[in-house]
């Protein structure tokens, strides 16, 4: 119960601050977050009026009138994590039929490798690094490709849009680094991220990444073009003078780093090769990540690929919700699940640290042991998937 009016006056101090909000208005938005910690069964207006203390009419007015989710989910970030902070994004699909929800269409699932009916969710999230855990900061359903558009191209412009569009607000909690998967590994979105913003891309190249050399000779001498370029990299027998070595992550997995030349990008990038040996001592299978920042270090690449992963703990309790909306209110899921997967699961996460502040035995994880964390085995699932 403690902790629970500690969670009540966290979400009224913030609440108070963002301008043109009304009393009314303030009181919903505390008692809305408050009952979806401890309401059960479905999260549908019904059973929110059955737990709650509004009827059912009452939610759904309050839900269709717009509120500063992102402004609520910023100073929530600021006041509770550490200074370690990444950017992640990353859609996830789920499953939907019928011909209510808008936007109902065919989108790619990643579970099942293969594109399936149903909507799509962009969700951006702030990764405490120090602290191993992830915080929501928005989340926009992606819309149906127009006929007649490409829908790569379209899907990418559409997310490409939705983290520029918050770009004062990342900027304004001293992110520099923004780490996607390697469906955004195309130049479209990662040049349009660092040429729009003050953001440093971290993404994974396909295993047959299209890479070159960089030349570091002698200068020649007379006319025409400097050489900047030297050879190929073979992606499954890198050259290893030029692709140095970096560290071990365990005896099985040495990783490697350079800066290279990536032909789909158009410009040179920090890769980092990551090669996992098998019982005979052969490699097996590898990873390529790589860094749009030449300086960062590759042991930073690593763990911050490797805490993006906990953007996927926010989709599986947005899933949960998403499933039981109510299809009678004209803006449910997204409205609901946005609710949810921005600031609901911050909440539970800032009470979690307020009991871990109580107890002794309880420590985060440290930022000089970059291998922790509940990502790894997640990298590596994706490491074997891509050998």
């Amino acid at each position: 119960m403690l902790l629970l009016n500690k969670a009540e006056i966290l979400i009224n101090a913030i609440i108070a601050k963002i301008d043109g909000i009304s009393k009314p208005r303030q009181k919903f938005i505390q008692h809305l977050l408050i009952l979806y910690m401890g309401l059960r069964g479905k999260y549908n207006f019904i059973n929110m009026a059955r737990y709650g203390v509004f009827n059912e009419k009452t939610y759904r007015n309050q839900m269709e009138k717009p509120f500063d989710w992102v402004g609520f989910n910023v100073d929530l970030i600021r006041g509770n994590c550490s200074k370690d902070l990444i950017l992640a994004y990353d859609p996830s699909y789920l499953p939907k039929s019928g011909k209510k929800t808008p936007d109902v269409g065919n989108f790619y699932s990643g579970t099942a490798q293969r594109v399936k009916r149903g909507i799509e969710i962009g969700s951006m999230a702030v990764i405490d690094v120090e602290n191993g855990t992830g915080f929501s900061l928005e989340a926009v359903q992606t819309p149906v490709v127009p006929k007649g558009q490409s829908r790569e191209e379209s899907s990418v412009t559409h997310h490409l849009n939705v983290v520029l569009n918050h770009a004062t607000e990342i900027e304004s909690l001293g992110i520099k680094v923004g780490v996607f998967d390697g469906y955004f590994a195309k130049a479209g979105f990662v040049n349009g991220i660092t040429d729009n913003s003050n953001l440093e891309v971290i993404s994974k190249f396909r295993p047959d990444a299209n890479l070159r050399y960089l030349y570091n000779g002698p200068k020649h001498e007379g006319r025409g073009r400097p050489k900047l370029y030297e050879g190929k990299v073979n992606t499954r027998f890198i050259d290893r003078r030029r692709i140095q070595f970096c560290f071990a992550i365990d005896e099985d997995t040495h990783v490697f780093s350079s800066p290279a030349y990536s032909i789909s990008l158009k410009r040179i990038v920090r890769i980092v090769y990551i090669e996992h040996y098998g019982i005979d001592g052969y490699a097996d299978s590898h990873a390529i990540l790589f860094s749009t920042d030449l300086t960062l270090d590759p042991r930073k690449i690593y763990l911050y690929y490797k805490q993006r992963f906990q953007i996927e703990f926010l989709f599986y309790e947005k899933y949960m919700i998403m499933q039981s909306c109510s299809i009678n209110c004209p803006i449910n899921q997204p409205v609901i699940s946005q609710l949810y997967t921005t600031t609901l699961h911050n909440n539970i996460i800032v009470e979690d640290f307020l009991a871990k502040s109580t107890d002794s035995d309880s420590f985060p994880i440290q930022p000089d042991l970059p291998f922790q964390g509940r990502g790894s085995h997640m990298l590596f699932q994706e490491l074997r998937v891509s050998a």
